[in-house]
């Protein structure tokens, strides 16, 4: 499928995304003060996208420790929301190019559904073994000019583009934000909006040929 339908920025879609962005956020200050403000946001956010003046804001830093210490990068919760807007417009143009066992943000799919696979394996082979690993600092690798060039093979909407390049070309890494890493949050809901730019296009770009 090529992404030759045009994204639709009209309230009733953001109204839409809305009710799918806030399914299992945590309340924050920032969360309900867009939330109290938000049909006047919506309204605002509307205007931005269709004249194309919709500017990605900066991304709010600090550092985690779990099994090794992590910085982080954080947006707004009005760029995490255009984030959304942009996942649901590509899901139907990309999900059908990724393998079965590519389960990062896919609808049915998720941590739990990729563990019992794993096990499923692991019971049919006695033998085997699985691996896991990350890619260090993988947002900061990422190539921008050639995911653009990447996303144009399956992507011909002017109107998508433009926000796809706006958002890609805000995340900046050490250069923009003293931070290695953008934040993946671990939600209830089966995906949240930033998987956008890291389960979506972490999986198997090679499977996106014309």
């Amino acid at each position: 499928m090529i992404g030759s339908v045009s994204i639709d920025y009209s309230l009733p879609i953001l109204w839409h995304c809305w009710q799918r962005f806030i399914q299992g956020k945590k309340r924050t200050a920032e969360l309900e003060h867009f939330r109290y403000h938000l049909e006047e946001n919506l309204k605002i956010l509307e205007q931005e996208l269709q004249h194309q003046i919709y500017k990605h804001g900066v991304y709010r830093s600090f550092s985690i420790n779990d099994t090794k210490r992590r910085d982080i990068a954080v947006a707004s919760i009005k760029d995490r929301f255009a984030h959304r807007l942009l996942y649901e417009y590509l899901v139907p143009i990309y999900d059908k190019t990724f393998i079965y066992d590519a389960w990062s943000c896919r609808k049915g799919k998720g941590l739990l559904g990729a563990i019992e696979r794993t096990q499923y394996f692991l019971t049919q082979n006695r033998n085997g073994y699985f691996w896991r690993g990350d890619i260090r600092k993988f947002f900061d690798s990422v190539d921008q000019k050639t995911l653009l060039e990447i996303i144009t093979r399956r992507t011909e909407d002017p109107n998508a583009l433009w926000l796809l390049e706006e958002v890609i070309a805000s995340y900046q890494g050490n250069k923009a934000t003293g931070c290695r890493e953008r934040e993946r949050e671990r939600e209830s809901d089966w995906c949240s909006e930033e998987v956008l730019l890291s389960g979506m296009f972490q999986a198997r770009f090679s499977q996106t040929s014309t």
